[in-house]
C-alpha cells in the first residue's frame, strides 16, 4: 500500500519516523526560485536519478544537514555550497509511471527515449554494459576521467550527445555518454541500488526524465 504523501510530510515537518512504501523523490538545490522549478537546476540536464522508499523512509527524523549526509552530500562540499547561498528542498511524488528503477533495462529504455540516437547502440551493447565493471572500461580510457569532468565541454573528451552522435557509438563511447552526459558513474551497477566505495549495497535509486 502506499504511503500517503501528505502523512510523509506531516511526519517530515514533525521530525518524526514511519515505515514509508510506494514512494520516490529527490533533494534538490538552488539559488533562486527558477532553479526549483524542475527536477534540476541544471538547465542543460535532461534525465534525473531520484531515491526510493527506502531512502526517504531514512530521511525522515533527521535534521537537514544530515538528510544531505545521508544522500551522499560532503561536509566541505556542502558547507561550499551553502555559503554559496543554494537552499535545499525535498521533492516527493508516487513510485512507478515514468519513474523507473534505475537497472540497466529500464536505463537503456528511459536514456533513448530522450536521446533517441543511442537506441542501436544500447541494442547492441547492452549485454556489456550489464557484465563489464567499470574498473574495465576505466582501463580503456587514456585520459583523466576527473579532469575532464571538472573542465566540461570545454575538454573534447567530455562525451556530449553530440559528440556521441558523431563518434563511433562503441560500448566504450555509449559508456562515457552516460558517465558524462547521464551521470551515471563510477559507482553506478545497473541493478536498481547505489553502491558505496566498499562494495555495500545501499538504497533504491531511479532514473526519469526532468521535468516540472
Amino acid at each position: 500500500m502506499t504511503t500517503n504523501i501528505a502523512d510523509y510530510t506531516k511526519a517530515f515537518i514533525a521530525g518524526e519516523t514511519m515505515p514509508v512504501t510506494g514512494l520516490c523523490g529527490r533533494i534538490i538545490r538552488g539559488k533562486r526560485p527558477e532553479d526549483f522549478l524542475t527536477l534540476t537546476d541544471d538547465p542543460n540536464r535532461k534525465l534525473v536519478m531520484l531515491m526510493g522508499p527506502d531512502g526517504l523512509e531514512k530521511l525522515l527524523g533527521k535534521t537537514g544537514y544530515e538528510m544531505l549526509v545521508e544522500i551522499g552530500y560532503e561536509p566541505n562540499y556542502l558547507e561550499s555550497k551553502v555559503k554559496d547561498g543554494n537552499q535545499f528542498k525535498l521533492v516527493v511524488f508516487p513510485e512507478g509511471g515514468a519513474a523507473k528503477l534505475a537497472t540497466w533495462d529500464n536505463v537503456a529504455e528511459v536514456v533513448s527515449g530522450v536521446y533517441p540516437e543511442t537506441i542501436a547502440a544500447f541494442q547492441t551493447n547492452l549485454p556489456l554494459l550489464r557484465t563489464v565493471s567499470f574498473a574495465t572500461w576505466k582501463s580503456m580510457i587514456k585520459f583523466d576521467l576527473l579532469a575532464t569532468d571538472k573542465a566540461g565541454e570545454r575538454d573534447s573528451n567530455y562525451m556530449t550527445y553530440d559528440r556521441f552522435r558523431a563518434s563511433a557509438k562503441s560500448a566504450l563511447d555509449l559508456r562515457l555518454f552516460l558517465y558524462y552526459t547521464i551521470h551515471l558513474r563510477d559507482l553506478f551497477s545497473g541493478d536498481g541500488y547505489t553502491y558505496t566505495t566498499n562494495g555495500d549495497r545501499g538504497l533504491m535509486e531511479y532514473i526519469v526524465a526532468n521535468r516540472p
